[in-house]
């Protein structure tokens, strides 16, 4: 058992660094995952389900949370500069805190105008169950009384399907348009194949550039090495043994 405690020691390193703190989405991973269909809070204090806000419509979708002053902003004008035609958007406020008349103070804050335009609270298991059903990623910063969070914009297709991704706080309108006709019909905006070896790139939103996912790797090496390892000691040397004896 000697032999595998230095692969299994390096697996837990690896593997702790693989446990980073990323908010990027793993995108690739989840395209044309069915959302489910959690219950919300309305601007007027009133449960709605997801599936009522899409309608049986494209949905497009972001998380925000009303004290947001950087990031939330950005994202609300980077859809309305991007969005060209009258598609349901919906912002998810998942700052529990939060109350319906925060949501309405936003609203106007921002200046968001038109029905097609929803705010809704997620709270409890709702909120984790579609956070984790998209991977979106955020937390609490103790000192500054603030969330660190994705900054992503989701495109659900009519049956609530995670059709396409765009990350940052700007949207390119014509890549927006393109995301919203194939979510019409169903389509996912990336290939599995495709989607797998692009998550070994990370994607920054802020240089518009891919970067290597370190932690990725890590993770895959984390995995791998410890199992080379047993394969190894348990099965090849004993066969490897056994030809050099017979030689």
């Amino acid at each position: 058992m000697a032999p595998l405690l230095v692969p299994f020691l390096l697996s837990l390193l690896l593997t702790s660094l693989a446990r980073e703190r990323d908010l990027t989405p793993k995108a690739d991973f989840i395209l044309g995952k069915k959302v489910p269909d959690v219950t919300l809070i309305d601007e007027k204090g009133q449960e709605i389900r997801l599936s009522e806000l899409s309608g049986g419509e494209v949905l497009l979708l972001s998380f925000i949370y009303t004290r947001c002053a950087s990031a939330c902003p950005m994202i609300v004008e980077g859809i309305r500069k991007a969005l060209k035609e009258p598609v349901r958007v919906v912002l998810v406020d998942f700052d529990e805190r939060d109350t319906p008349q925060d949501l309405l103070e936003f609203r106007k804050r921002r200046k968001i105008i038109g029905d097609n335009w929803k705010l809704v609270l997620a709270k409890g298991e709702n909120l984790k169950i579609l956070s984790r059903a998209v991977d979106f990623r955020y937390f609490y910063d103790k000192d500054t009384d603030m969330f660190a969070h994705s900054n992503v914009l989701i495109v659900l297709s009519p049956g609530l399907k995670v059709s396409g991704y765009m990350l940052g706080v700007t949207y390119n309108a014509e890549k927006l348009s393109n995301l919203i006709a194939k979510a019409k019909v169903g389509k996912v905006a990336l290939n599995p194949i495709k989607g797998v070896l692009l998550r070994c790139f990370r994607y920054d939103p802020v240089t518009g550039t891919y970067t290597v996912d370190w932690s990725f790797i890590a993770m895959i090496l984390g995995g791998l090495i410890p199992l080379s390892a047993m394969f190894y000691f348990i099965f090849l040397r004993d066969f490897i043994a056994s030809l050099r004896r017979t030689t």
